[in-house]
């Protein structure tokens, strides 16, 4: 079984990437392989955005106290839609996707397509130049020929650090899964004066493959997903003590199609079966936690309405995705694991963009 190194890459300002790893790490194909890389990068160069920065005032507000994370499939992110600050049907398209990552401190990100993750660079850029610092983690292109995607972390400095070596690919030999899940680690970041252990937690970003679902079938990719939220968190917990984790993305089911997830003892969707596509018809997309184990989880989480809360139409709303952002709320604070509950916790290469 071949051993695989897992790259992570800072792009930023006044950073240099550095080369960072957990291991090719391989729970699909039952084998564990992990290795060292600490190679000094260079930066890939941001392609400039087009245009003037956004307006990020009022609506991006975020209470202390808190993390607000979320998830957004963002549809075809590549050149083009990056490149686009004005649609022919009126919306600043990357503009309006700077604003929607600004309401939170970190968003989970899926369908990035295209060659060096160009997309969320200029996201990141944009961001930086309207006066947030967002930084990113971006993983290689995963997939077939015709499905090959990233998947991308953003987050805001300010508010979350990201803990290093801790992005990997999950590697899945056996070929279970179309687009293998990325995994990374962080915690909130707390004023220096504070007292109280920062929250820290492992997210688990996933894109399911809507033709390959069949509750019936070993192969089924939610079966195959829950056999990796087990082992990503038993992992985490045996290395890190870390017992939080939260898988979330585009999982192309409702909660009664979750399967061999819903089975896993605690695991429930926070926004259940909220829509998340355009239409408000259909649930694709969810944030899973464990409630037994992430008691930080306040209760709070929503969606985000392109047409309502944007003012756009659905010509225009389209341009930006066919998926709702959907976001949930935590404490800032570790809180104590509940005495009832039990961790059973559970590459391919990704970079950090800062």
């Amino acid at each position: 079984m071949s051993r695989i190194h897992s790259v992570t890459r800072w792009v930023g300002p006044g950073a240099t990437a550095v080369g960072l790893l957990y291991g090719g790490f391989m729970v699909l194909s039952g084998g564990w392989h992990f290795s060292a890389l600490d190679d000094l990068l260079s930066a890939d160069p941001v392609a400039s955005v087009i245009g003037e920065p956004v307006s990020l005032t009022g609506r991006e507000q975020r209470p202390e106290g808190v993390l607000r994370i979320a998830t957004f499939n963002v549809s075809q992110f590549a050149d083009k839609k990056s490149s686009t600050r004005e649609h022919e049907t009126g919306v600043d398209v990357l503009g309006t996707i700077a604003k929607i990552v600004a309401q939170f401190d970190l968003v989970a990100v899926q369908e990035i397509q295209g060659v060096d993750g160009v997309a969320i660079q200029r996201l990141v850029e944009l961001l930086r130049a309207s006066g947030r610092p967002y930084t990113a983690t971006i993983s290689d292109l995963i997939g077939d020929d015709e499905l090959r995607e990233s998947y991308a972390f953003v987050w805001d400095p300010q508010r979350v650090d990201f803990i290093p070596g801790s992005s990997y690919v999950v590697q899945d030999d056996g070929e279970k899964m179309h687009r293998e899940p990325m995994v990374a680690s962080f915690q909130a970041r707390l004023p220096a004066n504070s007292t109280r252990r920062p929250f820290r937690f492992t997210l688990i970003n996933a894109h399911t493959y809507p033709t390959q679902m069949d509750s019936e079938s070993p192969t089924d990719e939610l079966t195959v997903l829950a056999d990796v939220f087990q082992s990503v968190r038993q992992f985490e917990y045996k290395q890190h003590f870390e017992d939080d984790c939260i898988l979330l993305g585009d999982l192309s089911a409702t909660t009664e199609q979750l399967g061999q997830l819903h089975l896993i003892p605690g695991i429930v969707s926070v926004a259940g079966d909220v829509p998340t596509d355009i239409a408000r018809t259909t649930t694709h997309d969810h944030i899973l936690i464990d409630k037994t184990v992430t008691s930080e989880y306040t209760g709070q989480m929503g969606v985000i309405d392109l047409q309502k809360d944007f003012g756009l139409s659905k010509l225009q709303a389209q341009a930006i995705s066919d998926h709702l952002p959907l976001w949930a709320e935590f404490e800032a604070y570790e809180r104590p694991l509940p005495s009832q509950a039990q961790a059973t916790a559970s590459g391919r290469r990704t970079r950090l963009i800062q």
